[in-house]
Formats: structure tokens, C-alpha cells, sequence
């Protein structure tokens, strides 16, 4: 027994494989080729200008006669049909064609070498129907390509033929999705297209049953999907208050052979599973699963509707209030002329409370009068203070400045000179200039003050530092050259001021020289008291005296303390 084993491509191609040594080959092994063409193997024939010639792939040697262990070209085969020769061919076409015959002739197969082929048609006279060793090697290519493409579509076909009788056969068996390749091996053993499947038999099994479960499968969803639109349908008008429990007994009672078999009341024993082309399908069907997702979907769809109904309700009361504040606002457009940005609503309520839009808008949620009124109002005033500032760029441009004693017809003719401006902003724009004005210039008074201040103690702090210093005998006239050589003097620019300062200063010091002899004779008087009343130790002056500096008099009022002293 070989060890080799032969197989052979879908295409149709053989190749070879080893189970020993798990190796393939496309080659005929040499186990398998028998004595005469082990011995074609070694000897490889070739032509040299017509003329045959050996060659020997073991020993490297050539040879022009024929080795002895080939044999006469009479013992070996049979000679094949000769075609006519043609001694000449008018086109390259023609030639090829010729040369096409001959492989054709002598049979060549598609499996074929080029020295295969050589050794068959090289003594044949249409062999040099093509002058060139290329020319040739081409056209056998090219035969061997069209041979290999026609087995292949040949093998294909048959392959469809097989695949389609078996096809056949498995659909005339009673099967099911669990069925098994053996079951089919014992129902169908000696049925030609199981016998003709050969061992493409388990794969053609395994796609058919694909298939076959592909097809229940949809067989089933399409049921499926038919008995949930049925319950879908009747369940479109359910309501949100709807229960289970009374709608599954109706769904039962109405709709109970949708069902799956095993779960109608009524339903069969199946002795035996589901077999193909049985009238019961045991898994197609509803279930009661099926039934209550059917109930969950209608009352979600219910509640979407519901749902759907407020947002309608709630869009419309929106609307409503949209279009009841655009006409309130319409209303405020229709008063601009009354309303100002000193407006209030107190001014305005009684031009509007009659109004049917304005009494619409009365208890409606979201902006209230009052707020769409001020918002009115802010508009107005973002207008004016537009208008306001294009109105002082002008002013700047050419050179015209609002005062506190600017009157209303100065500004007025230099906007009709040189602006243009709705009169309804006019006095409002004015008022605005002249309180700007006004604070500016407040302003400025408030800073000269400050200034005047800040010079004015400079003054001071220079008199202070004068050497000699101003003495309570100093007069103006005296002091006066000093005073006047001052920076700060000549800064204040002031006479009047400066002297009242440099007076002020002189009677300071007088008042200091006062204060001090007040200070010194009332000193002289507490002396004068303390040295009579001294005694000898033990007298009742010396006792009043210890109790004094235990800070106590004797009659029991406190005496004066200095800072920072305690009485115990």
C-alpha cells in the first residue's frame, strides 16, 4: 500500500499527499509512478533545429539516439492521429492555430510540463508551424491556461450538479434542525447523490442544514412579527389606566392561536419532533412573554400620546402668552410719544388700564406689565445714551462745550445746526448735559479747595520752620521780608490768607506764654501749702501726710494719682 494519496482541487487539479510525513505536492510522486515513466522522469527529451535529443538528469549526459530504456516510440504508446501538415502559413494566426491542433491532437493535458508536452510533438511537422522555441512555449501556455480554465468550469458544474441533487435528497427526508450527518447516511445510504457527493457529502450536509435552520428561523420571526403587529393593532386604542390582568384574559380569548402549540389550550401531543414539511412547527408562535412586551409597548404608546397631548396643551398656552406680550408690547410702542426715560409706571398705569391688552395680560405666568414697561423703559434710555454720546463727539468736533449757564436755546440751535435728533430726546439729553456740567464743575470746585488746603498748610509748616522762629512779639510788618521770600508764599499767592495764618500763629504763642505762668504760679502755690503744714514726726500734720502718700487723705477723698499709679 502506497503511502502517497491522491486528491484533487475543487478546480479540479490533482495534487498528492503524504500521511506519513504530512507533506503535499502537485509533482506525481515516484512511489506512484510506474517503471516507464520513473524512467521519463530521468531522461528529460528536448530539439535542437528538429531533431530530438536525451538528456539524463542523474548522470548530466546527452545523448541523439534514443536511451535503450525508453523503449521504441512504437512499444511504448500508441501513435497518435498525425494531422496534416501545413508547409505554409500565410499569418502568425494561422500558425498558432495550427500549432493549438497539434496539442490538441496529441492530447495534452493541462497538468503537462513543456517537456511532457516536447516529447510528444516534437517529430510531428506541424511542430514548426511556429518558427520560434518562445513562439511555441507561449502557445503551450497558452492551451494549457484555456484547458485549466475549461476543467475548472467543467468540475464547477458538476460540483452544482452534485450540490443540487443532494440538496434535493435532503429535502425529501424527514429531518429536522437536530439532525446529524450519520441519520442521513442510514436514511439515504444507497441514493445516488449521496453516493455521488462522495466526501464533499458532510460539507453539502453542513450548508444545506445552514440553510435549513436560516429558513425556519425566518419562517418563525416572520410569524413572530405578523402575531405582534395582530395584538399591536387591537391594542392601538388602550388606555393608561388599562391592566394586565384584564387585558391578557381578552388577548387570550381573542387571539389564543397565536400562540406557540405547546401553550394553546387546545394544542395537540406531538409524539415526535418537528420534522420538515410537518404541518406543526412546535417553536413558531407567540408567547406569553410576547403578549405582555405587546401590552408594555401599547401602554408606553399610550403614554406617549398623553404625553404628547400636555406638550401640545403647554405649546399652546406658550403661544397664547407670546402673543398676548407681543401685544402689550405693541401697546407700549403705540404710547412712545408718553413715555420717557424718566417715565414711571405710575405715570403710565393710566393711559393702559382700560386696555384689553393690557388687562390680557393679568395673571399670566413669566413677564408681568411692570417688567415688559421698565424693560421698555431701558430700551429708551440705551437710546439716549446713544444719542447722547454721537451728540457730545459732535459737540467736540467743533468745539462746543455745555455750562452750568448754557440755556436750552443755545443747545438746541446747535443741534438743528449741526445734529439731528428725535425731539423726544431732546429735553431728557439736556437735562442729562447741564447735570453733567453741573458735576463737573463741582468737581473742579472740590479739587481747587483741595489744593488751596494742601498750600495753605504748606505755608504753615514753613512759618513753623523759620529761623529765628516767630515769637508772640513778631509782627506782619516786621516779619514780612522773611515771610515773602517763602516759595510757599509766593505758591499760596494770597496776602490776605497768609497773614491771617502768620496771626493765628502769634497768638498760639501767646496763648503758650499764658498758659505756662498760669502753670508756674500754681505751682508756687502748692509749695508754699506744703511747707507750713510740715510738723514734727508723730504730729497730727505728719499723720495727715503718710496717709496722703498712701493716696488717702485724711478726710476720706481720694487724692490725684499719677498716670500709670494705684491705690491699694
Amino acid at each position: 500500500m502506497e503511502s502517497w494519496v491522491e486528491y484533487t482541487t475543487p478546480t479540479g487539479r490533482v495534487y498528492y499527499y503524504n500521511p506519513a510525513t504530512k507533506k503535499t505536492t502537485w509533482e506525481k510522486p515516484d512511489e506512484l509512478k510506474p517503471e516507464q515513466e520513473r524512467l521519463l522522469s530521468v531522461w528529460k527529451e528536448y530539439a535542437k533545429d528538429g531533431r530530438a535529443y536525451w538528456y539524463n538528469t542523474e548522470t548530466k549526459k546527452s545523448t541523439w539516439a534514443r536511451p535503450a530504456e525508453l523503449g521504441s516510440p512504437s512499444s511504448s504508446k500508441p501513435a497518435p492521429e498525425r494531422v496534416p501538415r501545413h508547409e505554409h502559413h500565410r499569418t502568425q494566426e494561422e500558425a498558432e492555430a495550427a500549432f493549438l491542433s497539434l496539442l490538441a491532437a496529441h492530447k495534452v493535458g493541462s497538468a503537462w510540463t513543456w517537456e511532457q508536452a516536447l516529447r510528444e510533438i516534437a517529430s510531428d511537422g506541424d511542430y514548426r508551424a511556429l518558427r520560434t522555441l518562445a513562439e511555441r512555449k507561449e502557445a503551450f501556455h497558452k492551451y494549457t491556461g484555456r484547458l485549466r480554465d475549461r476543467e475548472r468550469e467543467e468540475a464547477r458544474e458538476q460540483a452544482q450538479r452534485r450540490r443540487e441533487g443532494f440538496f434535493a435528497m435532503m429535502r425529501a427526508l424527514p429531518i429536522s434542525e437536530a439532525t446529524r450527518f450519520r441519520k442521513v447516511r442510514h436514511l439515504a445510504a444507497e441514493h445516488p447523490a449521496l453516493l455521488a457527493a462522495g466526501r464533499d457529502g458532510e460539507r453539502l450536509f453542513d450548508e444545506f442544514m445552514d440553510a435549513f435552520a436560516r429558513d425556519a428561523r425566518e419562517r418563525r420571526r416572520a410569524a413572530h412579527d405578523e402575531g405582534m403587529r395582530t395584538l399591536a393593532t387591537h391594542l392601538g386604542g388602550l388606555q393608561v389606566s388599562a391592566k394586565w390582568a384584564d387585558v391578557k384574559r381578552e388577548l387570550l380569548d381573542r387571539f389564543g392561536h397565536l400562540l406557540m402549540p405547546a401553550l394553546r389550550p387546545d394544542a395537540p401531543l406531538l409524539d415526535s419532533p418537528y420534522m420538515h414539511g410537518a404541518p406543526v412547527d412546535p417553536e413558531s408562535g407567540l408567547s406569553l412573554l410576547d403578549f405582555m412586551d405587546a401590552f408594555e409597548r401599547a401602554i408606553s404608546d399610550a403614554e406617549g400620546r398623553e404625553a404628547e397631548a400636555r406638550q401640545k396643551e403647554k405649546d399652546s398656552a406658550l403661544r397664547t402668552q407670546r402673543q398676548r406680550r407681543n401685544a402689550f408690547r405693541q401697546l407700549l410702542e403705540e404710547h412712545r410719544d408718553q413715555i420717557t426715560p424718566a417715565s414711571t409706571w405710575t405715570q403710565f398705569f393710566p393711559l393702559i388700564k382700560s386696555d384689553h391688552r393690557y388687562i390680557d395680560m393679568l395673571g399670566l405666568p413669566g413677564s408681568t406689565p411692570l417688567e415688559l414697561f421698565w424693560d421698555h423703559v431701558e430700551l429708551l434710555e440705551e437710546d439716549v445714551y446713544r444719542e447722547r454720546k454721537r451728540l457730545e463727539s459732535a459737540m467736540r468736533d467743533v468745539g462746543f462745550k455745555v455750562q452750568v449757564d448754557t440755556t436750552r436755546e443755545e443747545v438746541k440751535s446747535f443741534v438743528a445746526d449741526f445734529y439731528h435728533m428725535p425731539d423726544m430726546y431732546f429735553d431728557y439729553i439736556y437735562e442729562q448735559l447741564l447735570m453733567k456740567a453741573r458735576h463737573k464743575k463741582e468737581e473742579e470746585e472740590e479739587r481747587m479747595l483741595r489744593q488751596r488746603r494742601r498750600m495753605l498748610d504748606h505755608f504753615r509748616y514753613a512759618l513753623y520752620d523759620l529761623a529765628p522762629a516767630i515769637s508772640a512779639e513778631s509782627t506782619w510788618d516786621d516779619e514780612r521780608p522773611r515771610v515773602e521770600r517763602l516759595p510757599e508764599f509766593r505758591a499760596l499767592g494770597d496776602e490776605s490768607a497768609a497773614r491771617q495764618l502768620f496771626d493765628r500763629l502769634v497768638e498760639r504763642e501767646k496763648e503758650s506764654i499764658r498758659k505756662n505762668t498760669r502753670s508756674h504760679d500754681s505751682d508756687s502755690h502748692k509749695r508754699s501749702r506744703s511747707s507750713s503744714s510740715t510738723g514734727p514726726p508723730g504730729s497730727r500734720a505728719a499723720r495727715r501726710r503718710t496717709s496722703t502718700s498712701n493716696g488717702v487723705s485724711v478726710d476720706g477723698h481720694d487724692s490725684e494719682l499719677e498716670e500709670g499709679e494705684m491705690v491699694l
